[in-house]
């Protein structure tokens, strides 16, 4: 009893409420009793899971170094390994000790860092310019500029003097380099560590037509952590127009997708850069819903998506209301659409490429370093990586999205070494023929009859 009267004494001549020294250890000790099942968090999107514990999303989005905007994402979701591919280290637990709101109930199996991951990050770390953290040399910068005002040079000279198809066309190809080479970096948060950079040359993405919320839903949220899963990979879902995967129904057309293929890349933006608003009104992308954390993004989002129709068809068609103008339009597009379609294609859709999940060659709980390797291949070398952005680099940009694509080819020897002697296959095509070649064989494959299924 006197001691109790001692501390409440000094409680008191401090100046503090008699419960205010306890305070932070019993939230501490709540937190540590507090358990929360997986489907508890998905309809908390103020919270997001790490590992075995669950944190305060909603709190820690606004000390994120990389953009409050990323974390937001992930309210309400597994962000484990999203940390761990974006940081290229171990999660802070120490650190983030004030968010932590309380533990992963025990009847679902917490996901864990790759830890043969996390000691190929230490090598590639070691591999960087000292001092670059891996983000972009002031090199890139140069072509960053000549992108970015070269097409909105040539956009508003054709606006000024009137379109051509020869023209047309290379603003498409800029767009497309844009977005291989601006947007892509930027919306990984590859370019600066200055956050407020990357999110404002994210934007990008919707200048070329395309849309910066929906494009980190489908990548940063779902691509980039399911790559080829048959359930959760966008990228793989084709409606039935093409037959991609094994758990894919077949139809009898789809022994010709070989065939088609090619101009269906050609007409893929027409979806992106017209249809796609209603996903964005849905605020969800192929079914998956965005997190209501990040609602704030909605706004500039649809502003920007109205701002593109009026500049790039709105303020042409108001100049020049010919069907010769609708023609440009649409070239500019479809060169664009099938630039950016073929890289992306063929980099996950190639001869023996793997697949995850049920009925897939690989099990999700193959490691991390595995399911991306096996579901990614890269083609050419350093000077195509000069063109596209490093993205012939995919399985190189699959493990490290938030390195810079100017990296890639000094870190690309290393890391393959270390695949090969974990035992998983490093798929390299020497050139895009080869490449094109092995994807032609993989749809010819799909495309054909799947065996009937023993009852």
């Amino acid at each position: 009893k006197l001691v109790r009267n001692l501390a409440g004494g000094c409680r008191l001549a401090l100046g503090m409420a008699p419960s205010a020294a306890h305070a932070g250890s019993a939230e501490t000790r709540a937190a540590e009793l507090a358990s929360y099942t997986r489907k508890a968090v998905e309809e908390r999107p103020d919270l997001t899971i790490v590992g075995d514990a669950v944190y305060d999303a909603k709190a820690f989005r606004e000390e994120h170094p990389g953009g409050a905007h990323f974390v937001s994402l992930f309210g309400g979701r597994d962000s484990t390994e999203a940390f761990m591919e974006y940081h290229r280290r171990a999660w802070p637990k120490a650190r983030m000790s004030k968010f932590f709101v309380g533990s992963l109930d025990s009847a679902d199996k917490p996901v864990q860092a790759d830890e043969a991951y996390l000691k190929l990050a230490a090598k590639v770390n070691a591999l960087l310019p000292k001092g670059s953290g891996g983000f972009a040399p002031w090199t890139y910068w140069l072509k960053a500029a000549a992108l970015l005002g070269g097409a909105v040079a040539l956009e508003g000279y054709m606006l000024l003097r009137g379109k051509t198809v020869l023209l047309s066309l290379l603003l498409g190809v800029m767009f497309a380099l844009i977005g291989l080479n601006v947007q892509h970096d930027a919306n990984h948060g590859a370019l600066s560590r200055n956050s407020s950079v990357n999110y404002l040359l994210g934007y990008a993405q919707d200048w070329i037509g395309g849309n910066m919320v929906l494009w980190l839903q489908e990548h940063v949220v779902m691509h980039h952590l399911h790559t080829n899963d048959v359930d959760n990979d966008p990228d793989q879902k084709a409606h039935g127009a093409l037959r991609l995967k094994p758990t894919d129904a077949w139809m009898p057309f789809h022994m010709l997708q070989q065939l088609y293929i090619l101009p269906g890349e050609a007409t893929y933006a027409f979806k992106l850069l017209f249809l796609d608003i209603t996903e964005l009104l849905g605020w969800r992308w192929e079914g998956e819903p965005i997190s209501q954390l990040a609602r704030d993004l909605f706004a500039p989002a649809l502003l920007m998506k109205l701002a593109f129709w009026a500049r790039f068809v709105g303020a042409p068609l108001y100049r020049y209301p010919e069907l010769h103008t609708v023609a440009c339009i649409c070239a500019t597009v479809m060169a664009g659409s099938f630039y950016l379609a073929f890289f992306f294609f063929i980099s996950h859709n190639f001869d023996g490429v793997a697949s995850v999940g049920p009925e897939g060659s690989l099990p999700r709980t193959a490691t991390f370093v595995q399911r991306q390797v096996e579901t990614s291949s890269n083609v050419g070398g350093k000077w195509l990586g000069v063109v596209n952005g490093g993205l012939n680099y995919q399985i190189e940009h699959h493990l490290f999205p938030r390195l810079h694509h100017s990296h890639y080819a000094t870190i690309a020897p290393t890391v393959r070494t270390h695949i090969e002697a974990m035992g998983f296959k490093y798929n390299h095509f020497p050139t895009v023929s080869e490449n094109l070649v092995s994807m032609m064989a993989h749809l010819g494959k799909m495309g054909q009859r799947p065996a009937a299924k023993a009852e």
